[in-house]
């Protein structure tokens, strides 16, 4: 994407608080930081919906005796918090799915004052990440966001939008590094797409880079599931990257997939 240089003026007390998103990780200069807020409120590339994933087997979302998904993180809900998150960027409509814990997490929610839209799928009990999708699918009509409701990041989703229509893409994936790459899906890049995808490889992962829980989908997408699809990871990624139709988009910065309390603890501590 090209860039161009450009001289301006700006008061004092505003260029502070540019010089405030610096953090010397995602944004490490002055420029970096007056194209990030830009972009987050001028963007011609805005989402519509996101798709919010908070189901799962019982084993798998509790954490002591409640669902991961309502753990409070400094005052909100987990849930709530991937939700700000995500509404920097100007997506102001949710749609969530729940299945175990439905009644829990829908309370968690309802009534709060949030600035943005909420509606809810129900499944009757959790069969994979492709179902939310389906029963989501006639009111995803337009550019979407997908999300993992236990996972926290600064990705900048107008950046990566931005990426996802360069592409002329109909799946993105977005990409970070781990030190333990093995515990989740491994992505190999040749150019801006994945040549390949292993959900949890048995053997060497062969790649630093992973699956961080959000990804955007045109309505095609739906045109690649098949019936016997149940799983993202399993099913329909590595599919798409075989076909050379899933893109890779790479951020670095904060990222916090909560599975336990010493992972609620760490972002407690850091958020």
């Amino acid at each position: 994407m090209t860039r161009e240089r450009v001289t301006i003026t700006i008061r004092g007390d505003l260029l502070r608080q540019v010089d405030r998103q610096v953090d010397g990780l995602t944004i490490r200069s002055r420029s970096q930081a007056i194209e990030y807020l830009l972009s987050k409120f001028l963007s011609d590339f805005r989402l519509g919906k996101a798709l919010i994933l908070a189901g799962g087997k019982r084993k798998d979302i509790l954490i002591g005796k409640q669902p991961k998904f309502i753990a409070d993180i400094n005052g909100k809900p987990l849930l709530e918090r991937v939700m700000d998150s995500i509404n920097e960027f100007n997506v102001a409509s949710f749609l969530i799915y729940t299945d175990n814990f439905s009644d829990k997490i829908i309370d968690s929610l309802s009534g709060k004052p949030v600035p943005y839209h909420l509606d809810f799928i129900t499944g009757k009990e959790p069969s994979g990440t492709i179902q939310p999708m389906m029963l989501a699918k006639g009111q995803l009509n337009d550019t979407f966001l997908l999300a993992y409701g236990d996972t926290i990041t600064n990705l900048n989703i107008n950046d990566m939008l931005a990426f996802h229509r360069k592409n002329n893409a109909i799946a993105t994936i977005a990409l970070t590094t781990v030190s333990n790459p093995k515990e989740f899906g491994v992505a190999m890049l040749q150019g801006d797409k994945v040549a390949e995808f292993q959900q949890k490889p048995k053997k060497e992962a062969h790649s630093f880079l992973v699956n961080a829980g959000y990804f955007l989908f045109e309505p095609e997408i739906f045109r690649h599931i098949s019936r016997d699809m149940k799983n993202l990871e399993r099913d329909l990624l590595p599919k798409l990257a075989q076909k050379g139709l899933l893109f890779g988009y790479t951020f670095h910065g904060k990222y916090f997939n909560i599975n336990s309390e010493e992972d609620l603890n760490k972002a407690r501590a850091l958020l």
